[in-house]
């Protein structure tokens, strides 16, 4: 492949990732034309096989935006799409993690658009894909495995995955934690809200420590900068001591050399 064409795939998959990100803040009828094109460009870039998992991932991320826009069936024919692009960027690149996350997130998209019992099979290949995740990068897939185990009722495994997303810095922000649709079952057990109060203290304690250490530098910036001042003032006022004998002893040389006169 030429140089030229390289460069070509690689503009052209940027413009497709940049049309993906412009499709989900924009409106429905712009939002449709935005991810047919990025979906155009991502199928020049397939042409061959540079750059295919990044390929395979974006337009995987674009369909599974697009899907949350919509609504029942065809919602559901676009988080499969999504999930077919996902399973053949891990075919390609098999510690691709978004894809491995993400595809995870579809299927349980989709069995809750169905409605379909816990135990059901698009859940346990969320929870296959979660754990893939997990084994790409520790904890990646922990809260999404939570949200898998609150939706089935094991609150002793979801606790642990909660705890598993905390330890490794993949626990998300409290409101999303509540306002999450697959952590409902749980969010008013004691052992949640003892969980959450834990995070919360945390957070105030660690808050704290950070702005005691920003006020400590403060007031040493402060003391270091009154040291200097101090010892500006101290030369100025010997100098000004020096100054003021000058008059004096000009005086007195004269009265001494006309005494001598």
């Amino acid at each position: 492949m030429s140089l030229f064409s390289t460069i070509k795939k690689k503009t052209t998959l940027s413009a497709a990732t940049r049309q993906i990100a412009k499709a989900r803040k924009a409106q429905d009828g712009k939002s449709q034309q935005l991810y047919k094109s990025a979906y155009e460009g991502f199928e020049f870039v397939l042409s061959d096989n540079l750059m295919l998992a990044d390929a395979l991932y974006n337009w995987g991320f674009g369909l599974l935006n697009q899907a949350k826009s919509q609504k029942d069936e065809s919602a559901i024919n676009l988080y499969e799409e999504a999930i077919n692009k996902y399973s053949f960027c891990l075919t390609i690149e098999p510690y691709y993690l978004g894809a491995a996350v993400e595809g995870g997130v579809a299927y349980m998209d989709i069995a809750r658009i169905k409605g379909v019992v816990a135990d059901d099979d698009l859940y346990g290949r969320a929870k296959k894909c979660f754990e893939r995740a997990g084994e790409i990068q520790k904890g990646s897939g922990a809260f999404n495995l939570a949200c898998f185990h609150s939706i089935g009722n094991n609150h002793e495994a979801c606790l642990a995955s909660l705890k598993e997303a905390k330890e490794f810095a993949h626990l998300p922000d409290e409101a999303d934690i509540l306002n999450d649709p697959d952590m409902q079952n749980v969010i008013k057990t004691p052992w949640f809200i003892e969980f959450m109060d834990e995070i919360k203290i945390e957070k105030e304690v660690a808050e704290k420590a950070v702005a005691e250490k920003k006020k400590a530098k403060k007031e040493a910036k402060l003391r270091a900068n009154g040291a200097t001042n101090m010892g500006n003032d101290d030369d100025s006022i010997a100098k000004d001591e020096v100054e003021a004998t000058k008059p004096d002893e000009v005086v007195d040389v004269e009265s001494s050399e006309k005494k001598a006169e």
